[in-house]
């Protein structure tokens, strides 16, 4: 899965704009792009809920997000259990921070039952349309954002077909617009996991698509050509090399255009990096390939026990592994452990910055809560470590993760426009201009290096022309660096951490 695009000069290229949100009320202030999902299980099969919104608060954003599952709000027809939503709506304190994905997994009202995955068309689709209606209702004006499900391609995630996934969309659409007409409709998540057709790189090279990406393109080629008129919002996951994010914004817009309108895109998820994304860890890319879901006769997911027993083997092996794989591992060596922390730091502010100059206007990052995958659970070794927090005992405990997304939050509070610089002279820098209003502007700026071992190399000399008189530089990590202003430039060591430049007045 791993992509090697290099877009020095093709993301400051692309003339990137997209719509604003339709939120409403034209005086609505617009929100926060920021936000963070809880995670997979929010209150279902057991699983425990702490403060959750508040956090999200705590942390500078303003977009929080649950998944909630038709079992789990009505386990028999005509019986409803609030009592996990009701305790996240009850934490908001607008709508514009509420998202809500209803997955359409049920042991009763589904063709193929399932109390967690995946999800299926409905048997009846008159019960369908009342669980939508009835939970949208519920909370009419509490909550913006109601989504259908989660990346539909993945056989594990939805076990229809694109026509039914269609139909069923259509009945959500029309559920959540008669139960509440100012909430918008989000097209359940895109994976992202693509590499547009024909791309290529500055050098001429053809980007390599990524597996299989083609049966997902088609797909969602379809949905977006048959149910333009059922969804206000196109949910794209934000995965895999930041770099990559603008033009594949830009390839979903293209298919939007392409079939007579254009609507917003957000962010449903980002994080990383993933197990996949680096070379070392493609050997194993059989185990994710066989990964499916098949629900027993209480509808628990089974997975194949084969799976676990590889994974299990790599754990007894672990000392013999490459370190970008090790890192995955749970109880990995500590200084591995540290690396990656610092890896997924990096990564997150990349990502926001890619996509924030890309016109995305709000995103999620994945997760909050503490994974609750088993060691020997793929999705374990793909997601385990993407957490915000880890379990204390009853409590939880911020990840170092944590601390770099409120960082980051706090340099870019207040943004009105991120915009890609081109550094000419210096093609493999990075750098970013963020206005921030009457916080002025800030710049921020790293040296494409490999994600593993790149910090390992001596910063090289960003120079860039300046008015400041006196500058601040902290990098996404928490460290400071000197800065120098002389005749008109300013000039600070950078490597393969972003580094964020502020006036000192």
């Amino acid at each position: 899965m791993k992509t090697t695009l290099r877009v020095a000069t093709l993301g400051a290229a692309l003339a990137l704009t997209a719509p604003q949100f339709a939120l409403g009320a034209a005086d609505r202030e617009e929100p926060s792009p920021f936000g963070i999902a809880w995670g997979y299980l929010y209150g279902h099969l057991g699983t425990k809920v702490y403060p959750y919104v508040p956090a999200v608060r705590e942390h500078g954003a303003g977009l929080s997000r649950v998944i909630l599952f038709w079992q789990q709000i009505e386990p028999q027809r005509g019986t409803f259990d609030w009592s996990a939503l009701d305790g996240y709506v009850g934490e908001l304190r607008s709508p514009d921070e509420g998202f809500v994905t209803l997955y359409a997994a049920s042991t009763w009202a589904t063709e193929i039952p399932a109390a967690l995955m995946p999800a299926a068309p409905a048997k009846n689709p008159e019960d369908y349309y009342r669980f939508v209606f009835e939970t949208v209702k519920r909370y009419r004006g509490r909550v913006r954002y109601w989504g259908n499900d989660a990346e539909p391609t993945n056989p594990a995630f939805w076990a229809g077909t694109k026509e039914q996934f269609v139909a069923q969309l259509r009945i959500f659409h029309r559920a959540v617009k008669d139960a509440d007409p100012d909430a918008l409709v989000v097209l359940g998540g895109c994976d992202g996991l693509f590499v547009p057709p024909g791309l290529r790189t500055p050098a001429g090279e053809a980007v390599p698509p990524n597996p299989h990406q083609e049966v997902g393109l088609a797909f969602f080629d379809h949905v977006l050509r048959e149910a333009g008129d059922s969804f206000d919002v196109f949910d794209l996951r934000l995965y895999l090399d930041p770099e990559t994010i603008p033009p594949r914004v830009e390839y979903i817009r293209e298919r939007m255009r392409a079939n007579g309108y254009e609507k917003p895109i957000l962010g449903g998820e980002y994080g990383g990096p993933s197990f996949y994304e680096f070379p070392e860890n493609l050997p194993y890319l059989d185990l994710v390939m066989k990964w499916s879901v098949t629900p027993d006769e209480h509808g628990v997911a089974q997975v194949d026990p084969k799976i676990g027993q590889a994974i299990a083997a790599m754990y007894e092996k672990m000392p013999t592994l490459a370190p970008q794989t090790q890192m995955f591992l749970q109880g990995c060596p500590p200084e591995l452990e540290a690396k990656y922390r610092r890896i997924q730091s990096r990564t997150l502010v990349m990502q926001n910055l890619f996509a924030l100059s890309a016109g995305i206007k709000r995103s999620l990052y994945w997760q909050y809560s503490p994974a609750t995958n088993e060691r020997d659970d793929i999705m374990g070794l793909m997601f385990s470590k993407f957490s915000l927090t880890e379990n204390d005992g009853d409590s939880l405990k911020p990840t170092p993760t944590a601390a770099a997304y409120k960082r980051m939050v706090s340099v870019l509070n207040g943004l009105r426009t991120v915009t890609r610089v081109p550094v000419p002279d210096r093609p493999s820098l990075l750098l970013f201009e963020i206005d921030r209003g009457p916080r002025g502007t800030a710049l921020v700026v790293w040296e494409r290096r490999d994600r593993f071992s790149g910090e390992d190399a001596p910063p090289i000399e960003f120079s860039w022309p300046t008015q400041w008189k006196r500058a601040h530089a902290l990098d996404a990590l928490g460290a400071t660096s000197e800065v120098t202003i002389s005749n008109g430039k300013l000039i600070v060591p950078v490597g393969v951490t972003p580094v964020y430049l502020t006036e000192v007045p």
